[in-house]
Formats: structure tokens, sequence, C-alpha cells
């Protein structure tokens, strides 16, 4: 009897009617052909996420293919190198809405993501969360809603890197202990006063810190900035949503190939570190205030691993000038920018100093309100009074 694992099945085309519709369903998490309306599981496998051993790879400095299929294209506007199935060629690229007009060409070999986490919100609900956040922002255009349309949503998954590493840190510093000391003083009208004087007494401190960390997150795009896709990370993207890679999951959607090497990306991974670790170190020197003249860490059994995050992607240009929408492929949350509209913002000041208006002429009426009235002046004339003056005797 032969107990050979099968190999999943993976479909090109639907297996109903023929057509190469598939998509994959985010509601349904299942393959869904936009044709016929088929219906699939993933292709599930055996193979779990494995970290990666950095140095050996470094060594080794072998590649994969992400898919035998894949085509990819790079946009003239901000050279963001996308890879996708040649069905799902988007007319603008989705970083900073450029019109496409170069030709795709054959992907380059890369290596392989180690796992992928699976688009969670559909178009529908991610748009219903754009239009919500676009209303929250009262100085948006009113133009600028006409541009946000389902159609021009598009789903990416965008490369990042994560390590982990065990972490041993020697440092010399020094460790601050308050204490006060009480002084006299005379103050301006020359009495003498007392008040306490805090100072410092340093001593001398060294030791050692050690930390483990877990799946430190690195984008591998250049075509987000930075700060962005570190608040987009904390939208809701957590480990314990990845998947092994399949490339299932990718289909209908565009994937963005790494544009930050493996080596700049530690680099990166060790700055986060290395930020951490000198928290760590104030904590161990203890005391009231801390000086940290050095810190000598060594990287131990770091891993690596290269996965794929979901993305919502809204960009657009507004008078000749680029703007991005993201929403968190597994919650919506949306995040971006947008053009101001001159006369909303002329409008709001006009208003602002109407109310500022009003207000300075209330406290003014109250204030003349609640002036008393000042005494009337007692009039010495007897005539105003109505009185006889005295005659004066001769």
């Amino acid at each position: 009897m032969d107990t050979t694992p099968q190999a999943p099945v993976r479909y090109h085309s639907c297996p109903a009617c023929g057509a190469k519709g598939l998509e994959f369903e985010p509601q349904s998490q299942k393959l869904h052909c936009t044709y016929c309306g088929w219906q699939g599981d993933v292709p599930q496998t055996e193979a779990e996420i494995v970290e990666q051993p950095y140095e050996t790879f470094l060594a080794k400095a072998t590649i994969q293919q992400v898919t035998l299929t894949a085509q990819e294209i790079q946009c003239p506007g901000c050279g963001a190198v996308t890879t996708f199935d040649p069905k799902y060629v988007a007319e603008n690229c989705p970083f900073c809405g450029t019109h496409l007009q170069v030709q795709p060409r054959t992907a380059n070999p890369i290596l392989a993501p180690q796992a992928v986490q699976p688009f969670r919100m559909t178009r529908q609900h991610t748009f219903a969360q754009c239009q919500q956040w676009l209303g929250k922002n009262w100085f948006a255009p009113n133009d600028l809603k006409k541009l946000a349309q389902p159609e021009n949503l598009q789903g990416m998954y965008l490369p990042f890197w994560t390590f982990d590493s065990y972490t041993r840190s020697f440092y010399r510093g020094e460790r601050g202990e308050a204490y006060y000391v009480t002084e006299t003083y005379r103050d301006s009208d020359g009495n003498t006063q007392e008040r306490q004087v805090r100072y410092v007494r340093w001593h001398p401190a060294q030791g050692w810190v050690e930390r483990f960390f877990d799946d430190v997150c690195v984008a591998a795009t250049r075509s987000v900035p930075p700060q962005r896709l570190e608040r987009l990370v904390a939208l809701g993207y957590s480990p314990e949503g990845l998947r092994p890679y399949e490339t299932s999951y990718l289909t209908g959607y565009r994937v963005e190939r790494y544009q930050v090497a493996l080596r700049e990306a530690f680099a990166l991974a060790q700055q986060k570190m290395d930020a951490v670790i000198r928290e760590d170190v104030r904590a161990d020197i203890g005391g009231d205030e801390q000086r940290i003249h050095s810190i000598k860490t060594s990287y131990n059994a770091v891993t690596f691993k290269h996965i794929l995050l979901p993305v919502w992607m809204f960009s657009y240009r507004y008078r000749g000038k680029s703007y991005q929408v993201l929403a968190c492929g597994v919650t919506g949350k949306v995040l971006g920018d947008h053009p101001l509209s001159i006369w909303k913002v002329i409008w709001a000041i006009i208003l602002g100093l109407m109310v500022a208006g009003i207000g300075l002429w209330a406290i003014s009426y109250s204030e003349s309100e609640e002036r008393p009235e000042p005494p009337r002046q007692e009039q010495n004339d007897g005539m105003l009074r109505g009185e006889q003056l005295p005659r004066r005797l001769p």
C-alpha cells in the first residue's frame, strides 16, 4: 500500500468553467471564481513556518522564484517593483497613482517568502472604512470622495523581514543618586529664606544585560514611509495570523518584491533592538539618574523569515501631487494623507475669528453690565435744588 503523501492540488484555472478568474476571497478564506462562482479550499500543506539561520543563509546566498508564472513591472514614477499574475495588471501604480504604461517582464529570482498573512477584510468593507475616514477629515476637498471608489482600492501584499536574536550586552556607565542640601538665601525684600537644592552623587557602574528578541519586524519596501509602515503593522498584524507560504493566498492580488536586502534589514532590526537594550541598561544601573558610556552587544542565534502582509491601497494624484491611503488587510483600519481644501481652511479661519470676536464682545458687555454706576455728585447750588439762599445782613 502506497503511503506517500499526495501533493496538494493547486488551481491555475477554475476547475468548473476553466476560466482564469480565480481570486482568494477574504470573507470565506477560499478560492473563488469571478466568472461562475465556484469556491474551493486553499491547498493546505504540512509545511511549517521555519526561521532560517541568518549567517548560514548569507553563506549559501541561495535564491528561489516566488512563482513560475509571475511577472513584474516597475513604476516609472516611484520605482516600486511589483509581481503579479499577468491577468491582474492594474492601470495605475498602487503606491503613487502613476499610470503604468511600461511593458511587464519576467520576474527576477528572489527569496520566496516563508509565511503570509491572508486578507481578512473584503474590498467592500474596506471601502466603507475609507469613506468613514474621509468623512472625519472635514478639511479634505469635496471632490476627493469621487476618487474614492471601490474599484480604486488595490489589494497588495507588502514584504517584511522578521528577526529573532538572543543578545548579551556589556555596559559601562554611572549611577546617579540624588541628595538634597538646605541652603539659605535672601529674597527680594532682604529677608533670609531657606530652600532645598538637589545634587547628584555619581558612582561607576558596569554589568551585563541579556534579552531574547522575537519577531522584530522590518519593512522591506521603500514605497511607503517608514513611520506609516510602523503604524500599519500596529493596526492588527500578529505572528499568530501567519500561514505557511502558499501561492493561492496571492491569487487576485499584487505582490511587491522586497527592496530592502537582508543585510540592510538586519541592521535596521539591530537599531530597534539597541533602543530596547539601552532601556534595559538604564534599569540595570538603577539609581535616580543614569549615564551610559558604552554598550557592546553580541547578537547570537540570529534567525529570520521573509513574510508578506496584506494591505488595501488607494493611491491617487490630486492637482499634480501624489497621496496615499492604506488600510490594514486584517482589521480594515485606515491611515494616510489627503490634500487640504483651501476654501474650507479659509472659511474655518473666518469662522474662528467670528467666534473669537463674539466671545470678546460678550466678555466686554458682561463687564460693562456688572460695573456699578458712579455716585451722583450733590449740587451745592441751592437754586438748582429749589431752595432759597439765606440773605447776607448788611
